[in-house]
């Protein structure tokens, strides 16, 4: 597959121990370890309070980490096309369901009914800004990460214009732990847009390979090291970590800056900074 440059204009974070990019920017650099004690869910100011009070966590993370990486990148969402993906989705709201409806009294929460649906989020983000574009929802389990920006760079030079992704699982309900053990809230955004969008930003090259590889370790900051391995949208830490290394203004190595993220048993997806437009 002929390679994808694309830039990176803007990032939002939400999650146990941050509530923005530059905080988990410095637990990615290894400059905090994270804040105890913070906020256990969002509260994005962009969905109105009527609705925000009835928005189930994942649409909370999901519009808070939006929000955070639209401002950072300057742009008004009602032009940004967006591409949001949960590992499988309000585990919460699909687990009270099944109960409901494996019960006697079948009646269901017309709220809890319509939050139930995969692109919630996703709704949620475009009623409240305005936003008319394109809203893609993705749900692949483990793969969520690779598979979702697969679809957002193939999109973002198709069109030729900047997109929004975004990240985003909330704690799995007990009788799913068995499934998918994740006890943390978490989101990530990030708006890119095509080669040479902004002289204000580094280019980076995406290529499709066929050849399998595995998660890239992520030990080395024990902050994060749990979410990473339980919850499948907490991957993107992985590229989290590249853009927060290529920003570092005291990180000089950045040639040798890459990730591989697996998309099959067979296939990849490798990320790198274009180090030679840097010159």
């Amino acid at each position: 597959m002929k390679a994808i440059e694309f830039q990176i204009l803007g990032v939002g974070a939400w999650g146990t121990g941050f509530l923005n990019w530059n905080d988990l920017s410095d637990i990615l650099l290894g400059y905090s370890e994270g804040e105890e004690g913070l906020a256990k869910a969002p509260k994005p100011e962009v969905i109105p309070a009527n609705e925000r009070r009835r928005a189930p966590l994942p649409v909370r993370l999901a519009v808070e980490s939006s929000w955070q990486a639209v401002q950072n990148a300057g742009l008004d969402p009602v032009d940004l096309p967006c591409v949001f993906v949960s590992g499988i989705g309000d585990t919460q709201l699909t687990d009270y369901m099944c109960r409901v409806l494996a019960g006697e009294n079948k009646a269901l929460s017309p709220t809890k009914f319509h939050n139930s649906v995969h692109n919630a989020a996703a709704g949620y983000w475009t009623i409240s800004t305005g936003c008319m574009q394109a809203a893609n929802s993705v749900a692949g389990f483990q793969e969520s990460v690779s598979l979702t920006l697969m679809e957002a760079l193939v999109q973002c030079q198709t069109e030729n214009k900047p997109l929004l992704l975004t990240f985003y699982d909330a704690p799995s309900s007990e009788v799913l732990k068995e499934l998918l053990k994740n006890e943390d809230p978490f989101s990530a955004s990030i708006v890119i847009a095509p080669k040479e969008w902004s002289k204000q930003h580094r280019n980076y090259i995406a290529t499709i390979e066929n050849q399998g590889c595995e998660w890239p370790k992520f030990n080395s900051i024990r902050a994060l090291e749990k979410m990473y391995s339980t919850n499948p949208t907490a991957k993107i830490f992985s590229l989290l970590s590249l853009i927060a290394q290529t920003d570092d203004e005291t990180k000089n190595d950045l040639n040798t800056i890459s990730i591989s993220l697996p998309l099959s048993s067979q296939s990849r997806i490798t990320i790198e900074l274009d180090y030679k437009s840097e010159t």
